[in-house]
C-alpha cells in the first residue's frame, strides 16, 4: 500500500511541475493602461500587475476571453472589461496550449471562437474610460447588448 501511495505522490509532483508558465508579458489595453502578466496554460490563470494608467480600484484585474476578443476585466461585469491591444502576436497572451497569442487588427483575439456579446461590449466601450456609468458608456453598452444572434458588432463600435 505504501508503494502505491508513493506512485501517486510522484504523479502529483510530476503533474505540478509539468504546468508550463509562459514568460512574463507586457500588455496594453484600450484605455492606455499597461500590465505585466504571468500566465500558465489558460488566460484565467494569468496574474496581472498594473504598471501604469488609470486605476479601477476594487478587485484585482484579470484576463478574460468569453468570445473572440481578449480583455482586461476589473470585475465580473462585462462592462468593466477593456480590449487588449497589440502590435504583434507576441504581445498577446496565448490561449490554452497555443504557442503564442494572436494579434488581428491591433487587438488580441482567440480565433477559435465566434464573436460574442461580451466582444461587442468591449468594442463599444473601447476608449470610453473605465467604468460603465457615464452617459456615453450607458448608451454604448445598450447598443452592444443588442448585437443579436449570431452577434454582429454595431456599426458605431466597429474598429476601422
Amino acid at each position: 500500500m505504501a508503494f502505491r501511495g508513493s506512485n501517486n505522490l510522484v504523479l502529483v509532483v510530476f503533474w505540478l511541475c509539468s504546468c508550463k508558465e509562459h514568460p512574463a508579458l507586457s500588455l496594453q489595453d484600450s484605455e492606455g493602461r499597461s500590465f505585466s502578466a504571468r500566465c500558465r496554460e489558460e488566460l484565467s490563470s494569468c496574474v496581472l500587475e498594473q504598471q501604469s494608467g488609470p486605476r479601477a480600484g476594487g478587485a484585482a484585474p484579470s484576463l478574460r476571453a468569453n468570445g473572440r476578443y481578449v480583455g482586461v476585466c476589473d470585475s465580473a461585469h462585462d462592462a468593466d472589461c477593456r480590449l487588449l491591444t497589440c502590435s504583434s502576436d507576441s504581445a498577446c497572451p496565448a490561449p490554452g496550449r497555443a504557442p503564442s497569442g494572436s494579434c488581428v487588427g491591433g487587438l488580441c483575439v482567440d480565433p477559435r471562437h465566434e464573436i460574442a456579446t461580451s466582444d461587442a461590449v468591449m468594442l463599444c466601450l473601447a476608449g470610453s474610460g473605465l467604468g460603465h456609468a457615464e452617459p456615453r458608456q450607458v448608451e454604448r453598452y445598450a447598443l452592444a447588448l443588442n448585437c443579436g444572434t449570431p452577434c454582429r458588432v454595431p456599426a458605431p463600435c466597429e474598429r476601422r
